[in-house]
């Protein structure tokens, strides 16, 4: 996420932005404002606003109404009416993460918090702002056009290489389960990733471990998202037979325990077998959802696999 902090200067605070850029961090100035307790309120409500945002644009399903809202609040910010009318942030029916911290929270800040601030600002504030938002919304845009390709950012100073962080207030993604702990999971599982291109690779396999097992349990089995070692545990029992059927999926392991091989490499599929043992039924790549069902059955489609390269909302058509 973008954090914002605060400096003061004798009779003025200035808002100052701050990501993490490939060898160090990057700073903006933002804005100044007189009061130094509102300018500490500003920075923590643009915190909140970045660190829900960019943890939803890689783990979340309600990503792209998060990002709309953003827009609106980008038009409110740069419309010349007196106040900033609530934004009211929904999710379509059957999104699975709408209760998840990051959109929940956002659905607080965006309808009460955020219009109470933005409102009390200055017109030439109010449109520095809405600059810094746009800014940040693009920079996620950005990385969910570039790192699917494998690449990373061009520009040491991009924002695109904190993507699928833990972020700095640490209240996404440091600990608990699947979507919301899942940057805390990258961390855990290929600790010494350092290059966002690999760490989205870690974010596929993540989120496809997530979605088997809420497509397991949709289906009617029981499921669980283990962290060591880092699989999907699938289980379904099967009418007329004593046994279930137990299935894993995880990625590659040199050895069994929570770190994981390369983050861009398949996925291996194991059965269960009560007789034999585990049996590797094959490998599959993190988004491969033919692959998936061709292997294990139509189940897996049930619920779907967050696919970001089709789904953002690019904030350069915003007016």
């Amino acid at each position: 996420m973008t954090s914002y902090s605060v400096l003061s200067t004798e009779s003025r605070t200035t808002v100052v932005a701050t990501w993490s850029g490939e060898e160090c961090d990057q700073s903006c100035k933002i804005t100044t404002l007189d009061d130094p307790v509102r300018a500490a309120r500003l920075a923590g409500i643009l915190t909140r606003l970045s660190e829900d945002a960019w943890d939803a644009a890689a783990f979340l399903d309600t990503h792209p109404a998060i990002e709309e809202a953003i827009g609106r609040v980008v038009d409110e910010l740069r419309s010349p009416s007196a106040a900033i009318d609530p934004i009211l942030l929904t999710a379509d029916q059957g999104n699975r993460h709408a209760e998840e911290w990051s959109h929940k929270d956002l659905t607080q800040l965006l309808s009460k918090e955020l219009p109470v601030m933005f409102s009390s600002l200055p017109r030439t504030q109010r449109l520095t702002v809405a600059d810094e938002v746009a800014a940040d919304a693009e920079a996620r845009a950005e990385a969910l056009r570039l790192l699917p390709t494998g690449c990373d950012p061009e520009l040491s100073s991009s924002r695109t290489w904190q993507m699928c962080e833990v972020t700095r207030s640490l209240r996404n993604g440091d600990v608990g389960p699947l979507p919301g702990g899942a940057a805390g999971w990258i961390v855990q599982a290929w600790v010494f990733e350092t290059s966002p291109a690999r760490r989205w690779g870690a974010r596929e396999q993540l989120v496809r471990i997530e979605q088997l097992v809420a497509a397991c349990i949709a289906s009617g089995g029981r499921a669980a998202a283990d962290d060591d070692p880092l699989e999907a545990h699938l289980v379904f029992t099967r009418p007329g037979e004593v046994h279930s059927k137990v299935l894993y999926v995880r990625p590659q392991q040199k050895q069994r325990g929570r770190l994981a091989s390369d983050p861009v490499g398949p996925m291996v599929v194991i059965e269960l077998h009560r007789d034999s043992g585990p049996v590797e039924l094959g490998e599959v790549w993190a988004n491969d959802d033919d692959g998936f069902a061709n292997l294990l059955g139509d189940w897996t489609r049930v619920v779907p696999y967050l696919r970001r390269t089709d789904t953002y909302v690019d904030p350069s058509t915003w007016e």
